[in-house]
């Protein structure tokens, strides 16, 4: 769990509404209900109805709690309680992905991926204790201004520039992945099109009215509904499993791989053999750079820190997060094994299906009844909406803290600055609406928009811990050139790979920096650029 898979939502949800759509052509010929039929039910529709209400009644009431001041607008005046602040916080992390393919880890594998949020919650503790500090006690809007009070405001402009960049295209697939899903629920009654400016459209409706507060309260009600609709489909599942939850357990500890292999799927202590202890170390190793860049320099998931009303719980909301990942991340897990179960004994529930990933949305939209249905598909429609939300928001703070208040609104009232920001908040998401019409047309791209963040948050860490965590006295033009170069190398190396895969390579180093080994572009980032900085650091004179 973490907020790279909320990019990885597309690459899930994408083939499988497919399937749904028009039969999914990749898989071979399988019985008539290998790619079932599906049209949206009344009492369905009504519970999203319901949730959509919902949202936009949060915002119209957080706008009239007034909004005189940037600060108000983005950052409710910091006044929000430290358990919504968690709760904000947990609905952005648990992405659509955690809800799709972490059941898909425990049905087709085991319980090792349970292991994969140790990185992650060493990762909070960091940045809960290095970094939130800083930017508390600078009472900045953007954390980019802190980089500024070490390395001058070009620094910040490129930081920010990164982060804009980063997360308009990442927000994108975002949008991307629900309008798929929402076009497949509707039967097709609804284009593509149609559905994306729908999606956008409430997600602009809310935030542009209430701003930072009502993404706060509305990330509540979403990850209320995400934990809700998970136990609800646990429940549902193990009641229509042989013997119910003992029944589950029995299928888990008697699992039986493609090979005929019997294995158990709740052997936690295989991650400690010789032969995967390398591979958990490695996981953990990169799982604490990328959370701590995630948490510690993405505007996104620091502002809802920031708008917290006590310094000290919004640290504690921070490492709470990190430390309901691992009960959260076991949730969905288990569901993945009562779906194994549920299949031992409902075989034609995956008739056909040869992607693990498929077995819970399959689940949701052909198996589970009517209402209860409606309530997963709010749960898999917050859980993206949860991460777009703050994603507008925090474009929009970027924006007018970093760009307008600085170049073009220096002399502007408080009361200009938020109509402003409220303009950005209407510009982003239209700019949102264009990026994702473009890319449903351009499949090909998508993975481009997904791992951006491999070239862009590797620097950011690199930068922000040269100046949060030394004194080291770096000319700003050579922490640029530091950021850029290693950027470029490594989107460079990215596009090779791609281009060597795209003419055919299944195997190699090419291949494998394609399909996996990218995501050691953030580790290589975030220690170049200290490394570099230490290198071209100012000496003190000989004494």
């Amino acid at each position: 769990m973490g907020n790279v898979s909320v990019w990885q939502t597309v690459l899930v949800i994408h083939p499988f509404v497919t399937t749904m759509r028009a039969g999914n052509s990749s898989m071979p010929p399988a019985p008539t209900n290998a790619s079932p039929a599906f049209q949206l039910g009344l009492l369905d529709g009504a519970i999203l109805v319901a949730y959509v209400v919902a949202v936009l009644a949060i915002g119209w009431w957080a706008a009239r709690r007034g909004k005189q001041t940037t600060d108000d607008y983005f950052l409710a005046g910091r006044s929000i309680p430290w358990l919504i602040t968690t709760a904000s916080f947990l609905a952005t992390v648990i992405s659509a992905l955690t809800f799709v393919g972490t059941p898909a880890e425990g049905y087709k594998a085991d319980f090792r991926f349970f292991f994969s949020n140790i990185g992650n919650f060493a990762a909070t503790i960091f940045v809960a204790f290095a970094f939130l500090p800083v930017f508390q006690r600078a009472g900045v809007t953007s954390i980019y201004e802190a980089v500024a009070a070490r390395f001058g405001s070009s620094v910040r402009t490129a930081c920010s520039g990164y982060f804009l960049l980063t997360r308009a295209l990442a927000s994108t697939v975002r949008i991307v992945a629900i309008a798929k899903v929402l076009e497949v629920v509707t039967g097709g009654s609804l284009s593509y099109n149609w559905c994306v400016f729908i999606v956008v459209a409430i997600i602009l409706g809310y935030t542009t009215m209430g701003g930072g507060r009502a993404i706060a309260w509305t990330d509540l009600l979403q990850f209320t509904l995400l934990i809700t609709g998970a136990v609800a489909a646990l429940i549902y599942i193990t009641n229509h499993v042989p013997n119910g939850f003992s029944g589950i357990i029995e299928a888990g500890k008697n699992a039986v791989k493609p090979d005929g292999t019997v294995y158990n799927k709740f052997n936690f202590l295989d991650v400690l053999q010789p032969e995967t202890f390398g591979t958990l170390l490695l996981l953990s190793v990169w799982g604490f750079f990328q959370s701590t860049a995630a948490y510690g320099t993405d505007q996104d998931m620091v502002q809802r820190l920031l708008a917290c009303n006590d310094h000290k719980k919004a640290r504690w909301s921070l490492i709470l997060s990190g430390l309901f990942s691992f009960p959260i991340t076991f949730l969905f897990l288990f569901i993945g094994v009562a779906l194994y179960a549920y299949a031992q004994s409902h075989p034609d529930f995956v008739a056909g299906m040869t992607n693990a990933d498929h077995v819970f949305p399959r689940f949701i939209l052909t198996e589970m009844p009517a209402g209860l249905r409606g309530l997963l598909l709010a749960a898999v429609a917050s859980a993206a909406m949860g991460s777009s939300d703050s994603a507008l928001a925090s474009l929009a703070t970027a924006f007018t803290m970093d760009f307008y208040k600085r170049f073009w609104g220096k002399h502007s009232s408080e009361e200009r600055a938020v109509w402003i920001s409220k303009l950005s908040f209407f510009g982003f998401g239209v700019l949102f609406l264009i990026f994702a019409v473009l890319l449903h047309k351009l499949d090909n791209v998508l993975w481009l928009a997904f791992r951006v963040v491999a070239f862009t948050y590797g620097p950011l860490l690199g930068v922000f811990a040269v100046a949060i965590l030394t004194k080291w006295k770096v000319p700003a033009r050579r922490i640029l050139a530091l950021m850029f170069t290693i950027t470029i190398v490594s989107f460079s190396l990215a596009m090779i790979a791609w281009w060597r895969v795209s003419q055919g390579a299944t195997s190699g180093f090419w291949h494998s920096l394609h399909a996996k080994y990218w995501q050691f572009y953030i580790i290589a980032g975030a220690l170049l650029v200290p490394l570099g900085a230490w290198f071209l650091k100012e000496r003190e004179p000989a004494r």
